[in-house]
């Protein structure tokens, strides 16, 4: 067994700890301090060896990123820039709520799809983050900003082409002898690479599944999401429907709002035509600005506009309210800031 700690799945910590010159049960008593009660140091898990953990802390370090930056919003939203040790940063983000805090990781440094209005593929993608990468954020954030009740895997990258590390990291996080958070408050958003959504239904976890759109047509939406590649919308729908028939839980579909790009009545209606008898909630986001790119956010009364056509048709929709718009709040826009410094 290798690896740093955080890579395996909390069953494996008490082997590890064996190979490391501790016991079993001390193994699991440190998953139950990082899991359960925060800790993001050995020097803080106070029921462990002094001795022991002094040798870890030196050896063998829980956490290896280094919080490099943090970015506040007024609304109390907060972004943390997590440095890794060969350099890489990646984002995470923790946002307020009426149900209690939400925490949104990345799974990749840049990203692939590279999306035109968005700040985290306009480098493209460096690299993908492990495990223990993606699991070290939610450690940071509980650590830096209290307790979240809510999970979403939205921030820098697509979880879809990096899919095996972050359902491990989420296994931690939802396994009972890891963070036994419920796969109900849990949300995994891609655009849904050919086979992702067959391999999320055989995990088996009933995470909430979010898809980004972005456009009402394919030539529209390979324009804006150029990741996607030659795969249409229709073969997306068609295997997100199979994946609702199998656990029966309706998935989101999220669309970016863009003024003038596709938040027009006729594009309104266009969706609402290709989203009939689909099991879907719709999740519509105003841009969130990023300097540097020309896009910009549709004014409120044309968001309203084009939710009402489709709630008009009886589709189940969200008009987003943001957060974090002093906080970088587009994803990857305070990593991008730290590299121009």
């Amino acid at each position: 067994m290798s690896g740093a700690l955080l890579d395996l799945h909390p069953r494996e910590w008490p082997a590890w700890m064996v190979e490391q010159g501790g016991k079993p049960f001390q193994g699991r008593i440190a998953a139950r301090w990082v899991f359960r009660r925060g800790a993001v140091a050995w020097q803080q898990m106070t029921d462990l060896p002094a001795e022991l953990r002094q040798s870890l802390a030196q050896r063998e370090p829980l956490c290896r990123a280094a919080v490099e930056a943090v970015s506040e919003s007024e609304d109390g939203a907060a972004k943390l820039l997590l440095r890794y040790p060969d350099g890489a940063a990646a984002e995470a983000v923790i946002m307020p709520g009426t149900q209690g805090q939400t925490a949104c990781l990345s799974t990749q440094v840049g990203c692939p799809v590279r999306c035109s209005f968005c700040a985290s593929g306009a480098d493209g993608l460096e690299r993908n983050l492990g495990t223990g990468e993606i699991l070290e954020q939610a450690l940071q954030i509980r650590s830096q900003r209290g307790e979240f009740q809510r999970l979403v895997v939205m921030g820098m990258g697509d979880a879809g082409f990096n899919l095996e590390p972050t359902l491990a990291a989420l296994e931690a996080l939802m396994d009972p002898e890891g963070g036994g958070m419920s796969p109900r408050r849990v949300t995994l958003s891609t655009v849904a690479p050919r086979g992702v959504l067959d391999r999320i239904c055989e995990w088996g976890r009933k995470v909430s599944l979010a898809i980004s759109l972005h456009a009402p047509d394919d030539a529209l939406r390979a324009e804006l999401v150029p990741g996607v590649g030659k795969r249409t919308i229709d073969e997306t729908l068609s295997e997100a429907e199979r994946l609702f028939a199998s656990r029966g839980r309706e998935y989101t579909l999220e669309y970016v709002l863009l003024e003038g790009v596709n938040d027009g009545p006729a594009q309104a209606r266009a969706l609402s035509e290709l989203l009939q008898g689909c099991r879907c909630h719709l999740n519509l986001i105003p841009y969130n600005q990023v300097p540097g790119l020309a896009y910009r956010r549709p004014a409120l009364l044309v968001q309203r506009a084009f939710a009402a056509v489709l709630e008009q048709a009886g589709h189940s929709v969200t008009l987003r309210r943001s957060l974090g718009a002093s906080a970088d709040a587009a994803c990857g826009q305070l990593r991008r800031r730290t590299l121009t410094c």
